[in-house]
This record gives C-alpha cells, sequence and structure tokens, in this order.
C-alpha cells in the first residue's frame, strides 16, 4: 500500500471484514508450517501477520511507506518477529535470498488497475514464486453496465453547466466528463444487466493493460449516464468476495463511475458497444472508454471517445515530459 494512505485509511481496509476475512481464508487454505510468504504492499503488516499466525516458516512482508514501522511493533508485540522479516522498499527492488511457496498482495484501489499494482504482482510473480507457488489474489473478474444515475452525474459533471455568477465554466465541464469517480449505486441504478470486460488470471497474466468491449441491446427506455465498473475477487477455491451492486456485499472500494459527456435517453431496441481500457504508463493508468450507441434503425445516436487524460489540466511543459507510449500517443490526438 501506498504511504500516502494515512492510518485511518489502514483501518477501514481492515475493518472491512468481508474483504480481510477472504484474505485470511485463503492464506489458511495454503499455508503449511515450511511456507515461505511474501506479503506486497504490506501497509501496516496485517497479512504479514497473519501468515506467521497461521504457521509460516518464514515471511517478507515488503511495504515503501514508513508505516512499515507499525507493523514491526506489531509483530514484536504478538511473539510474531521471528517469522516476519519487514523490508522498507519498493516490491520491485527488492531481492529476496529464497523463493516463496505463497506471495499475497492488495495493492490496487477501486479496479485492480492502479499505479504500478499490475507491474508490481507480476514482478513478484516472476522474481520470487516457487513455479508451483500461490498467488493470492489468484483472479479478478472485471464487470460493467450502463446506469441511470442523475445525482452522481450532476455532482460530478452536471455542477459545472451552472453559470456561477454569470462565469460560463462549460471548459471545466468538458474536462470533468472524462475523468472517472468513485461511487455506490444501488441494483436499481443499472440500466443494463452486467458483462465481463476482463479477468486477470494472475497466474497466467502477461500484459500490465486491461481491454474489453461489452454491447448491450436495450429492452426498457432508460436513461443512462454513463458505465458503472466493478470486480469479483478470488483468492482460493470458493473464497471470494464482490464489490458488485448487485452482490450484497459492502466493500471499501465501492465502483467507479465512467461518465458520458452528457446523459442519453435510450429506447428498446437500442444498441449501445463500449470500450474499457486502462493502460499502464509510467507508474500509473490512462483510463480510456469509447461509446457508440445505435438506434433500432441501425443510425448512430452517440459516440463519445473519453479519458481521464482529458480530465487532467497537463500544461505543455508537462506533455512534453509524458513518456511517448502509444496510449499517451493516441490519447493527446483525441484532444487535439
Amino acid at each position: 500500500m501506498s504511504s500516502a494512505y494515512r492510518l485511518s485509511d489502514f483501518g477501514r481496509m481492515i475493518a472491512d471484514e468481508g474483504r480481510t476475512r477472504a484474505y485470511a481464508e485463503s492464506l489458511a487454505r495454503h499455508i503449511t508450517p515450511s511456507s515461505v510468504v511474501v506479503d506486497i504492499g504490506t501497509g501496516t503488516g496485517i497479512f504479514a501477520l497473519v501468515a506467521a499466525r497461521a504457521g509460516a516458516l518464514k515471511v517478507y512482508a515488503i511495504e515503501p511507506g514508513d508505516v512499515i514501522e507499525f507493523g514491526r511493533r506489531v509483530a514484536g508485540l504478538n511473539g510474531l518477529a521471528d517469522r516476519i522479516e519487514f523490508i522498507q522498499a519498493l516490491s520491485t527492488e527488492v531481492h529476496l535470498p529464497e523463493r516463496a511457496d505463497i506471495v499475497v498482495s492488495d495493492v490496487h484501489g477501486i479496479l485492480p488497475a492502479n499505479g504500478c499494482s499490475l507491474r508490481s504482482i507480476l514482478d513478484a510473480r516472476d522474481r520470487f514464486l516457487k513455479a508451483d507457488g500461490t498467488l493470492i489474489p489468484r483472479r479478478e473478474t472485471l464487470w460493467a453496465a450502463l446506469v441511470e444515475a442523475p445525482a452522481l452525474y450532476r455532482d460530478n459533471v452536471g455542477i459545472w453547466s451552472d453559470r456561477t455568477f454569470g462565469i460560463d465554466m462549460a471548459e471545466v465541464g468538458a474536462a470533468s466528463a472524462n475523468l472517472w469517480h468513485k461511487c455506490r449505486v444501488a441494483p436499481a441504478d443499472l440500466v443494463t444487466s452486467p458483462g465481463c470486460w476482463a479477468t486477470l488470471e494472475y497466474a497466467s497474466l502477461q500484459s500490465t493493460d486491461v481491454f474489453g468491449e461489452l454491447t448491450w441491446q436495450i429492452r426498457d427506455p432508460r436513461t443512462a449516464h454513463g458505465i458503472c465498473a466493478w470486480f469479483d475477487w478470488e483468492g482460493a477455491e470458493g473464497v471470494s468476495f464482490s464489490n458488485s451492486p448487485l452482490s450484497g456485499e459492502r466493500h471499501l472500494f465501492g465502483q467507479a463511475f465512467f461518465p458520458w459527456p452528457e446523459p442519453i435517453d435510450l429506447g428498446r431496441g437500442d444498441e449501445v458497444r463500449v470500450q474499457l481500457k486502462a493502460d499502464a504508463v509510467a507508474s500509473s493508468y490512462i483510463y480510456r472508454w469509447d461509446t457508440l450507441v445505435r438506434g433500432d434503425d441501425g443510425a448512430n445516436k452517440a459516440a463519445f471517445q473519453q479519458s481521464d487524460f482529458l480530465g487532467a489540466a497537463l500544461s505543455p511543459d508537462r506533455l512534453r515530459k509524458l513518456p511517448r507510449t502509444p496510449a499517451v500517443a493516441q490519447t493527446t490526438r483525441l484532444a487535439d
């Protein structure tokens, strides 16, 4: 976990019982008295401590932030310090003296593609894990649906259409439509059934980019304000949790709302195609969401190409310093 988190943030993560219990049960399924475990992004050390308490022979707890000091103290207070080695560094810069039986990580945010999350997981898998070792989580499935969320849209996009003191802020509104937001939606807010747009099988995953395409046929007329996305997490056979609005569970992650530039009135028989993409760029991700809406007569009703790169207020100097990856080049062309 990043050092940008406050202690209260770490506390809320631990207090998310469904999430924390799923990690603990997954560890318990795989740990034996001879197990070597690596915990990347250990934060206050909770999963390293759980692994040691479950009987692991050796645990390497890796965390770049100073919060790792609390892990060291808690390990000592709980009589686990002799089995946990705390390493303050980025996991990608660490070299360990042995391979691990288990690599555990919780390094993402609202969606799995966040910061250096996937790069860190793949690096830990390739450099730390034994050939027959276990990754926790082992799989994450990403889902999306169209959503009707007028209040959410108003708070994040529509608010800029007001001419406060007679000032036209439409330029800011155009940028805000290219920023996605954490949200919590209800089942009734979903305009379509969920569709799977990506599955991350961590044992075999090769790319840190995530891409998916979805198509929905509209059955009932609704107004849609954008796309809602979430993930299902699986740590071991039968051990999982979900932040889907349909799951009945409530987790700290919430869901992700990708707004459209304007609400769209969808009619019966309309077809909506969405491409969702997260491109790894340096130590972050550029998210893109492209939408095409066709009426039941085949004519185009709306077409949007959006990216959170377009929502960032980047100076020309900062733009010049960005790595000229295909994702940056493609998104920059959209802005021109």
